[in-house]
């Protein structure tokens, strides 16, 4: 980094660029053995927040946008996790583009980590969900719980694919932000109150996150099974369509579309963005 960018306040956003394309080349390079710990850290921390999520609006009695906001507060959790004890968000290393644009890593390096990282999420994110099944924690409230969860997981694959490939797209934009600005912090401090903005806007407003739904409709197809919890959705929710919860509906209505839509939002609107305006003539020269 340049000396005009080193401060005594925040990164600038080109210094910011250069870290972001420097933290790419050292994801890279990792071994397997820590990307994928790594990832299986992230994916449980990205659950947690799912489960610390549900836990928070299936009882909210302040209204729907209130209990939004809640959910979105309390779902920052996950990605402050993430950002501070360094583990691998598949969704936060589509800033590896950066690094593949300048040509700091390959084609190869950049699909070795982002598979890497998208199973190690997918395994803890999965693990969190049989922690939490097993806990029987969804009996709470006469089950309201386990229909809160069912009711998350239909409505993720209740949208088309260009819809929830869009909404991919506008949930990674704001959770690449939130990781670009802790990348700009110099506090923990800084780095807390950079994510919680992001993420509880994209949570509140209903955007998709691939990791996030690895939580979410794994733990809905697991308790629509449940007799007790079906007679609870017959009395609570008789409309809500469970049929629709189905694996082949989870991968083809929610997990490959979301997961185009957050590669674009966070590799493309941002970090090809950022890697065009400070990087482009830099490698050009």
């Amino acid at each position: 980094m340049s000396e005009q960018n080193i401060t005594v306040d925040i990164l600038t956003p080109d210094a910011v660029t250069e870290k972001a394309e420097s933290l790419g080349v050292k994801k890279a390079k990792y071994s397997l053995r820590t990307t994928m710990m790594l990832g299986i850290l992230a994916g449980a921390f990205i659950a947690l927040a799912g489960e610390f999520y549900t836990m928070v609006v299936f009882d909210a009695q302040v209204g729907f946008s209130l209990a939004r906001l809640l959910g979105g507060l309390v779902f920052s959790m996950g990605l402050i996790l993430v950002v501070i004890t360094g583990a691998e968000l598949f969704t936060g290393n589509t800033l590896l583009l950066i690094a593949y644009m300048t040509k700091k890593i390959t084609f190869k390096d950049l699909m070795r980590n982002w598979l890497l990282v998208y199973i190690g999420n997918f395994i803890g994110a999965f693990g969190i969900v049989l922690l939490v099944y097993y806990s029987n924690q969804w009996v709470l409230k006469e089950y309201s719980f386990a229909v809160e969860a069912v009711k998350i997981g239909v409505s993720k694959v209740s949208n088309d694919f260009f819809t929830a490939m869009v909404r991919g797209i506008l949930a990674n934009t704001l959770v690449v932000l939130a990781v670009w600005l802790s990348y700009s912090g110099r506090t923990l401090t800084d780095k807390l109150l950079a994510v919680i903005f992001p993420i509880t806007a994209f949570v509140a407003s209903g955007f998709e996150h691939s990791i996030a739904n690895m939580y979410f409709i794994p733990m809905a197809l697991m308790l629509k099974t449940v007799p007790a919890v079906q007679q609870a959705l017959s009395s609570s929710a008789p409309h809500l369509d469970i049929v629709l919860l189905s694996v082949p509906n989870a991968i083809i209505k929610n997990f490959i579309p979301v997961t185009i839509g957050n590669i674009i939002g966070g590799g493309v609107f941002v970090g090809l963005a950022y890697w065009f305006i400070y990087l482009y003539k830099r490698v050009e020269e």
